[in-house]
């Protein structure tokens, strides 16, 4: 019996069910991104409603749009202040969300199962109910058109503080108290013990933190008045609104160019999700 006959009697029905629901799921996920990218890749005019093209017709049409976008709006500042804001963020959430996970996670004190409980109801409050205090505070600070008044109130993460103390639990006291005898302060264990054990979560939070921000559209909005200070949720709000004129074809290419950063994100460290995923999964 040859190797080719053994491998096709072991494909069952469940398994040809699997593959093509994945597949049809991958097609339905992937069609609207290919059909944004074949209306910026075609010439200005063609029609993008009716019989709509499976394949792009116009590679200079499509750079010509981009390079428009860019020299002729604001589209390249708003660029930069996304992309700061961002990694801005990421660095403050990964921060103090590592330490306070370490704290929560590793050591006992006085009010630790309250402090974590208050935090963890916190998840359950919609963004919508504190965004006007959050306003007034920020405003009261004078920092309503500036980078720390679009980063700092996202810093503390309960999310982030709750997925990285599952990570820490799983850290062996006895590699804490190893780290003691060896004459280690609290601030080493945590840079060299906690966080190279949490690597996987770290950067599993960053990418989640990545997404979460550059798709951020109502704070933005909120605190950043100033055409200096949008972000590019804030023009890409601008574009799709009715009364931008712009054609479909301009509008799809700034659609496309907001959507370009967080799939390369995730494209680049995919594997390091799907890695912290696993090890969630087999913690405890």
């Amino acid at each position: 019996m040859s190797r080719a006959t053994i491998v096709f009697r072991r494909i069952t029905v469940w398994t040809v069910l699997k593959w093509a629901l994945a597949l049809i799921v991958a097609a339905i996920a992937i069609f609207p991104i290919w059909w944004m990218i074949n209306v910026v890749f075609a010439l200005p005019g063609e029609p993008v409603s009716l019989n709509p093209r499976l394949w792009p017709s116009s590679l200079s049409a499509g750079i010509e749009k981009i390079r428009m976008i860019f020299m002729e709006t604001e589209y390249l500042r708003a660029y930069g202040i996304s992309v700061v804001y961002a990694l801005l963020t990421i660095a403050g959430v990964l921060l103090i969300g590592s330490l306070a996970a370490f704290e929560f996670s590793l050591f006992d004190f006085p009010g630790r199962r309250l402090l974590f409980g208050i935090v963890m109801l916190s998840l359950m409050v919609p963004t919508a109910v504190t965004i006007i205090p959050t306003y007034l505070l920020t405003s009261r600070l004078g920092w309503l058109n500036t980078m720390q008044g679009l980063v700092v109130p996202g810093l503390a993460s309960a999310f982030g503080l709750f997925m990285l103390v599952q990570f820490m639990r799983a850290i062996p006291k006895d590699m804490i108290e190893a780290a003691r005898l060896d004459g280690a302060n609290h601030l080493q264990i945590y840079w060299h013990v906690a966080l190279p054990l949490c690597r996987n979560a770290l950067v599993t939070l960053a990418i989640l933190t990545f997404m979460q921000t550059w798709g951020n559209y109502m704070w933005p909005l909120v605190i950043s008045t100033r055409p200096e200070m949008y972000t590019v949720g804030q023009v890409v709000g601008l574009f799709n609104s009715p009364l931008s004129h712009h054609t479909v074809d301009t509008v799809m290419t700034a659609n496309l160019l907001a959507a370009v950063p967080p799939l390369l994100f995730f494209l680049i460290f995919q594997r390091k999700i799907v890695e912290g995923i696993a090890m969630s999964g087999t913690k405890g």
